[in-house]
C-alpha cells in the first residue's frame, strides 16, 4: 500500500502502536554518505503481514509527507534495516539493527548487495549524477526492494533473541560509529578520489560487522583503514579549523598489552620491546637493532605460533597455554566467546581454522570491545566543544583540534585512552602526512 493523505499517517502510528515494527528508510541517493544523505520514502511492514510505503519526497506522491517525517524517526522499539544510518538522518537511539541482528544469528556479514531490482540498476547507472535519483525510480519497484529485505529480515524479527550481547552491542556500536562519521575528514584539492567529497569533506563508513569483530573502514573504493603513508595520499588530509591541528594518538604495543589482561600478566608501562629484548638477548641494554629485532620476534610469535624455545619465557608460556585452552573449548562447542561482550564466534565460520587462527579472531575482537567504549567516552567527552573524533584505526584515533581547546581537552582524552594500562604516543600535524611526535 502506497500512502496517497495526510489522514492516513495518523492511522498509521495508531495502528503499528502494539504491534513488531520493521522499518526501511529508502534514502534520495545510492551514493551520497548517509550523514549528508535524505530520505525519499520509508517502507513499514508489521507483523500481520502489512505492509506500507510512505513517500516522503518522491515525483509520485500527490501529498508531500516530509513534515511527518520526524514523527517516524522518533518511533522507538522497532526493527530497522541499518541503525547506523538510521542514526545519521536523525533517527532515535531506542531501535533494533537488523544487520548486527544478522551477524549475531548466523555470524557472518550482512550482504545487501542483492537487494536492489534491475530498475534501480538500470537508473542508477544511466544517471550516475543525479543526486537524489531514486526520487524518480517507481515506488512499486522501491516495494519491490524493500519486500526482499522483508523476506530474509523478517523470520528474525519474529524470532530474535535478544539477549545481553546482542543489545549491548546495539546500543553501543551503531552509535560511536555513525557519530566518528558524521564529523568527517577535512581534505583539500589534493584529494584524490573527488567524486566521493563533499564541499571540503569525505566521510569514512565502518563495517563492524566483520568475521572477527574489527571494524573495516571503507566508502565506495577508498580504503581509511590503510591508507598509504609513503605514496602522497595522506597529504590532502587537513584541519577543518582556520587555527587547529590534527592530533593522533596510538597505543603502543596494544595487541600485547591485550594478551597480557587475557592471561592475566603483568606487564611494565614502559617499552614493552624493551622488556622482552631482555628476554631474548640476554642483556640489560639493547642496541637500535636489537629492539627492532625484539619487535618483530615478539609479533612472529603471537600472530605465526610461539616456538618451543621461548616457552621458557613465562609470558609466552602462559600465552602458550591460553591458545590451546581456547581451542579446546572450540572444539568441544564449535564456538568460542568473545571476552566482553560474550558474542559468539563459530568455527564453521572461520575458513582453514587452527589454534592460531582462532587466537587471531578472539584477539581482534578483544581489541574492538576494549577500543569502543573508549571512543564512546572520548565521543561523550567532546560533546559541547568543537574539536572532533575523526578516524579510528585499530590501534590509533586521529582528532580535529580546534587550538584554544587543546590545553582542556587533549590531557582528558590522553587519559581516557590509557586507562586500563595502554599507553598512548601522541603525533601533531597540520597535515596528516606529517605528523611530529609530541608529549603532554
Amino acid at each position: 500500500m502506497i500512502l496517497d493523505h495526510a489522514y492516513e499517517i495518523d492511522a498509521v502510528f495508531d495502528y503499528i502502536k502494539d504491534k513488531k515494527t520493521l522499518l526501511v528508510p529508502i534514502l534520495c541517493s545510492p551514493t551520497l554518505h548517509a550523514s549528508i544523505n535524505s530520505v525519499c520514502a520509508i517502507y513499514i511492514y508489521t507483523q500481520d503481514d502489512i505492509e506500507r510505503i510512505i513517500p516522503i519526497q518522491h515525483t509520485e506522491q500527490l501529498t508531500g509527507f516530509n513534515e511527518h517525517l520526524q514523527r517516524f524517526l522518533q518511533l522507538e522499539n522497532i526493527f530497522v534495516h541499518d541503525k547506523k544510518a538510521w542514526l545519521q538522518i536523525g533517527g532515535n537511539a531506542n531501535v533494533l539493527d537488523i544487520k548486527t541482528l544478522w551477524w549475531y544469528t548466523y555470524g557472518e556479514a550482512y550482504n545487501e548487495s542483492h537487494y536492489p531490482t534491475s530498475a534501480h540498476t538500470f537508473y542508477w547507472r544511466r544517471h550516475p549524477s543525479l543526486i537524489k535519483i531514486n526520487n524518480i525510480i517507481p515506488l512499486q519497484k522501491h516495494l519491490e526492494m524493500c519486500q526482499k529485505i522483508r523476506h530474509y529480515a523478517w523470520p528474525m524479527c519474529m524470532n530474535a533473541k535478544l539477549d545481553d550481547s546482542y543489545l549491548k552491542f546495539n546500543y553501543t556500536y551503531p552509535e560511536v560509529y555513525s557519530q566518528i562519521e558524521s564529523n568527517g575528514l577535512c581534505v583539500t584539492d589534493e584529494f584524490r578520489m573527488p567524486d566521493i567529497r563533499t564541499d571540503t569533506f569525505v566521510y569514512s563508513q565502518y563495517n563492524y560487522h566483520t568475521s572477527t569483530g574489527r571494524p573495516s573502514n571503507a566508502y565506495r573504493g577508498f580504503n581509511f583503514a590503510a591508507m598509504n603513508k609513503e605514496d602522497g595520499t595522506r597529504s590532502a588530509f587537513v584541519s577543518r579549523f582556520e587555527k587547529g591541528a590534527l592530533f593522533e594518538m596510538d597505543f603502543d604495543a596494544y595487541h600485547v598489552r591485550l594478551i597480557a589482561k587475557l592471561i592475566g600478566y603483568e606487564l611494565p608501562a614502559n617499552s614493552i620491546h624493551t622488556y622482552f629484548g631482555k628476554f631474548y638477548f640476554d642483556t640489560e641494554d639493547l642496541t637500535e637493532e636489537q629492539y627492532e629485532q625484539s619487535k618483530q620476534i615478539t609479533f612472529r610469535l603471537l600472530y605465526g605460533g610461539i616456538d618451543k624455545e621461548f616457552l621458557e619465557i613465562p609470558f609466552f608460556r602462559k600465552v602458550n597455554d591460553f591458545v590451546y585452552e581456547l581451542w579446546s573449548k572450540c572444539k568441544k562447542r564449535s564456538y568460542v566467546e568473545t571476552p566482553i561482550l560474550k558474542r559468539k564466534i563459530y568455527k564453521e565460520n572461520i575458513t582453514n581454522i587452527t589454534a592460531n587462527k582462532l587466537f587471531n579472531y578472539f584477539l581482534q575482537a578483544l581489541e574492538t570491545e576494549v577500543s569502543t567504549p573508549k571512543l564512546q567516552q572520548v565521543l561523550e567527552y567532546l560533546n559541547g566543544f568543537e574539536s572532533k573524533l575523526i578516524l579510528y584505526t585499530y590501534d590509533s584515533i586521529l582528532l580535529d583540534v580546534e587550538y584554544s581547546e587543546a590545553k582542556q581537552i587533549l590531557p582528558e582524552i590522553i587519559n581516557i585512552m590509557q586507562r586500563g594500562n595502554f599507553p598512548v604516543k601522541c603525533k601533531v600535524g597540520d597535515i596528516y602526512s606529517k605528523m611530529s611526535s609530541i608529549t603532554l
